[in-house]
């Protein structure tokens, strides 16, 4: 499809907006999620690259309304190395299998979020230095391989025990910083059709709106209701990525 009709253009945004919302309150995942959607309205290379555009101006939102809460020193840690490792992960991409690197990506989530969930404290991730490096590594890496890795990134913050509004802003600053890496690479690949640019447009729309509703609910919720909240999209994520590679070895 090169283009995209009136009626399936408003689903397509309203999708946006539901995973924006989502995606500032857990601090990642509206990628994860609208993805597979966008792949529904457009062949999958336009998909990917409209969501990149789609999630770098959610996280620049997120970035706006939570920036006097970021920790910089994390950033620098996790971000600058999850950058680099991005490329590496690209590359890898062309002789790794994605299928098994997402088995694997969502079986340890799914052994994560349970641990977590009876409070395993022996084989909690350390709140170290060390884990900011392998974090940053890894999530740049597995981005770089299967587009997805605002779930490590989720993992490796949580153990920190930020305030919720120092999470977002933390996670949606990492985040930005891989966006602005990638997005002008896909633009000048030309995986964006001239005829697709007013949808673009549009997603700025809906992803400030999305970001705002999102930022408005989560300061609404208590901080262990948060945590539990960020644990199940975890979970869900898990499944997921479980599921994906599963039918992809298959």
């Amino acid at each position: 499809m090169s283009t995209m009709e009136l009626d399936s253009l408003w689903v397509f945004l309203a999708c946006a907006f539901g995973a924006e919302v989502l995606g500032t309150m857990a601090g990642f995942g509206a990628a994860t999620v609208l993805t597979p959607i966008a792949s529904f309205f457009m062949v999958i290379k336009i998909a990917v690259a409209i969501v990149a555009c789609f999630h770098l101006f959610g996280n620049a939102f997120r970035l706006c309304f939570f920036r006097r809460h970021v920790n910089w020193a994390i950033v620098r840690q996790f971000g600058l190395v999850a950058v680099l490792l991005s490329f590496s992960g690209a590359q890898a991409a062309a002789w790794l299998s994605s299928a098994s690197m997402k088995v694997l990506l969502g079986g340890f989530l799914l052994v994560y979020t349970l641990l977590e969930a009876f409070h395993i404290t022996a084989v909690r991730v350390p709140a170290t230095t060390k884990t900011l490096l392998v974090g940053g590594i890894t999530s740049g890496f597995v981005a770089g391989l299967i587009g997805t890795g605002g779930v490590i990134r989720s993992v490796c913050l949580l153990a920190f025990g930020l305030p919720k509004e120092a999470y977002l802003g933390t996670s949606a600053a990492i985040a930005l910083i891989v966006d602005a890496i990638r997005v002008p690479v896909y633009v000048t690949q030309g995986f964006i059709p001239p005829t697709f640019v007013p949808v673009v447009i549009s997603l700025i729309a809906v992803a400030f709106c999305g970001a705002w509703l999102g930022q408005r609910l989560v300061r609404a919720v208590s901080p262990v209701r948060f945590k539990q909240f960020v644990l199940v999209m975890l979970f869900l994520m898990g499944l997921k990525l479980l599921y994906d590679g599963l039918h992809g070895v298959g």
